[in-house]
């Protein structure tokens, strides 16, 4: 019996690498898989045995009679179509770093025959620049999923870019956890820090050395929901000089890539160059009023200052009530 189920599975196998609609395997072509990829001699009545046992298990395989060629795995746990949109999905995801994504997409791709997956092998990482260097990601969600569920507070590091571009851990936090949601393209923690009593926001990407703590979490302060703001980024790219606060680094890094030109004008601020489309900079700039000024182009900072004087909800930062957000 164990050598009948040993059969099966890696029949099994067989056919999921190396079957498919386009691509049925003949009796001769899976005697000669099993021999020469498991060492196992076996026969006819064999193959026919394991296929019976394998589609009682509930997996469909089209046969012989079915097809008039041999035999193929008709079904899978995910289609091509599905394999392709998780795929597409990983890849576009700046919160998951770029080598995690590629063993992601190898797993995703071991759903499809050797053959399909050819179809697959020119994908690339469009955005390199934006992928985040925190390998922690996915340890991190799992080590908060479980505090969120023991209601427990947590300690962590926060890391924040750089001059130089590079993260660094500048700070370390003790947090109450309530929720985890995903906005623009980042998974965030809904959260009331220790040190202030208010709901806020912490990128998950942006953490590292997570413990679960001993101690409650406070209860003290109602969860608020995130709002998710999205900027249409479309247009002709132009040259952008903008001023801005050190506190807004983290941003601009995130928003524009690390291809951004930074050049320190003092302890407090620097210079940011880069090429965009102005429509796009104009609704991102709004949003990070006081800390960002545009410098050029000059009929860009014209409208902005146009549109500022036209909205007075911009300039009124004590009617502002959105919640605070630690990128």
């Amino acid at each position: 019996m164990l050598t009948e189920k040993a059969n099966a599975i890696c029949l099994l196998e067989v056919l999921r690498e190396y079957s498919d609609a386009e691509h049925i395997l003949p009796m001769r072509e899976i005697i000669g898989k099993m021999q020469s990829l498991y060492g196992i001699k076996i026969d006819r009545r064999t193959v026919y045995g394991a296929v019976a046992l394998l589609i009682e298990l509930g997996y469909d395989i089209s046969i012989y009679e079915d097809n008039g060629v041999g035999y193929y795995l008709r079904s899978r746990e995910l289609e091509q179509s599905e394999v392709l949109l998780l795929t597409d999905a990983v890849y576009s995801f700046p919160f998951i770093p770029a080598k995690q994504t590629e063993q992601l997409v190898q797993k995703l791709q071991k759903q499809l025959s050797v053959y399909q997956r050819k179809r697959y092998r020119y994908l690339t990482i469009s955005r390199q620049d934006r992928k985040t260097d925190n390998r922690q990601v996915f340890w991190n969600i799992e080590q908060l999923d479980e505090a969120i569920a023991q209601k427990k507070k947590v300690r962590l590091g926060y890391l924040h870019y750089g001059l130089d571009k590079k993260q660094h851990e500048t700070k370390t936090y003790t947090l109450s956890p309530y929720e985890m949601v995903y906005m623009n393209e980042r998974y965030y923690l809904i959260c009331v820090p220790d040190h202030a009593p208010n709901t806020r926001l912490y990128r998950i990407d942006r953490m590292k050395d997570i413990q679960i703590l001993d101690d409650p979490r406070s209860e003290a302060v109602a969860r608020q929901e995130a709002q998710n703001a999205v900027y249409a980024y479309v247009g002709k790219p132009e040259r952008i000089v903008m001023y801005c606060d050190r506190a807004i680094l983290d941003d601009v890094i995130d928003r524009f890539g690390t291809e951004v030109q930074i050049r320190e004008r003092d302890e407090n601020t620097f210079t940011a160059g880069f090429t965009a489309p102005p429509r796009g900079v104009k609704f991102w700039a709004l949003q990070y009023l006081p800390y960002v000024e545009v410098v050029e182009p000059a009929w860009l900072r014209e409208e902005i200052i146009e549109s500022l004087m036209q909205n007075r909800y911009l300039l009124g930062d004590d009617q502002f009530t959105g919640l605070p957000v630690h990128r």
